[in-house]
């Protein structure tokens, strides 16, 4: 099975639906002061306390009612475990008739028993551990030493507060982490057994299952990351975008991630990091074929370059995909270049200029030509060439 098809960078299906038809392609016009007050910049840099009081201010029930998945999409995004029962509940009986008539909201508001709302009360608050030294930790390409397959993907080392430790796919295109079921078993990962939901990937995997669980401490290198809220599943390792992005200044290569690595001396593609609930992404602009787009920086992917949309005679087909060949500007190089599409690929358009336009993924194999330079909390990431 391909990296792209393993992969889940769209968590909790039901939960996307809902915010990505009812409030980003709608929040202007339905919920004008929330989310304009939440794009701008008191609100990006906001607290969870804030975001509940702004939210709490608007009455209408139905705008009320989309803020309050907001809110609580950021509430897992900030590992604020021990803040989701009380909120989760409170939304579950301010929209008791309005959540048991959406077949999208439903099974959101079903997925944590009273045994899982018990143990997230008595979590501790997430904490991260800075380290200010400069570290440089390997890459490596396969989840284990002595192991080869087709696919090189980033994998890095983590290590568990019981001294456990896993390989991880680094992964900018994974909004959450995600631990496999046996690591998980092997972590001590505390697992929520009464927490149940379902999401899909952007390839057309569909109606996948998952629980929720408690890790202790998470480290890599010696950043330790503690009361880790993680998604367990039967699929991959994935270190997300949700803990990559509290790590502090970044620079990742095909070899290697550095943690508090020195600013770039320049910035030939500037990253936008775009937040939609809980879909966070990395994007730049490019061209395919001479047309503009978003580029989604996704480590977590095998291929060069994969789009959203096909392109003209392809080369190749198989059941899955089919290749092209076509002409891709980036950073104002122009370069010939082979990628794939997807017939079942679902990732949502984005905008350029006001405009839809397809997106593209640029993949772990366009790190052989380019490196990701990354600081979320300061807003300067680039995307350099080598």
């Amino acid at each position: 099975m391909s990296a792209v098809n393993r992969r889940v960078p769209c968590l909790i299906c039901a939960l996307m639906v809902f915010l990505c038809v009812s409030t980003n392609s709608t929040a202007d016009r339905e919920a004008p002061d929330f989310y304009t007050w939440i794009e701008s910049e008191p609100g990006r840099s906001a607290s969870l306390a804030q975001m509940k009081q702004q939210c709490d201010d608007v009455r209408d029930p139905e705008k009320n009612l989309k803020c309050s998945v907001s809110v609580l999409a950021r509430m897992f995004e900030d590992k604020a475990a021990n803040q989701l029962p009380d909120y989760y509940l409170a939304i579950k009986r301010r929209h008791a008739g309005a959540i048991a008539n959406d077949p999208e909201l439903k099974p959101l508001f079903s997925m944590f028993g009273s045994e899982s709302l018990a143990t997230l009360r008595q979590v501790a608050d997430f904490s991260v551990t800075q380290t200010k030294h400069h570290e440089v930790l390997p890459i490596h390409p396969y989840p284990s030493d002595g192991q080869s397959t087709d696919e090189v993907l980033p994998y890095i080392d983590v290590k568990a507060a019981n001294g456990v430790s896993a390989r991880f796919i680094l992964d900018t295109g994974a909004p959450q982490t995600r631990v496999n079921t046996e690591t998980a078993k092997l972590m001590g990962i505390r697992l929520l057994t009464d927490s149940h939901y379902g999401y899909s990937t952007f390839y057309g995997e569909r109606d996948l299952a998952a629980q929720l669980g408690i890790l202790e401490s998470l480290k890599i290198g010696a950043r330790e990351f503690r009361n880790v809220l993680v998604f367990v599943s039967d699929r991959d390792n994935l270190l997300g975008l949700d803990l990559i992005g509290k790590s502090g200044r970044l620079k990742v290569t095909k070899k290697t991630l550095e943690i508090n690595a020195a600013p770039p001396t320049r910035c030939d593609s500037p990253i936008t990091y775009a937040r939609m609930d809980f879909n966070q992404r990395l994007t730049i602009a490019a061209r395919l074929d001479r047309r503009a787009t978003l580029a989604i920086i996704d480590t977590g992917n095998v291929d060069y370059l994969t789009s959203s949309s096909p392109g003209h005679s392809p080369d190749n087909v198989t059941p899955s995909h089919r290749t092209y060949r076509g002409e891709l500007s980036l950073a104002g190089r122009i370069r010939s270049i082979t990628y794939k599409y997807y017939p079942d690929y679902t990732i949502p358009p984005s905008m350029l200029l006001g405009q839809y336009v397809p997106s593209i993924l640029l993949g772990w194999g366009a790190f052989n030509d380019y490196e990701l330079n990354l600081d979320i909390a300061s807003g300067l990431s680039c995307f350099n060439r080598v």
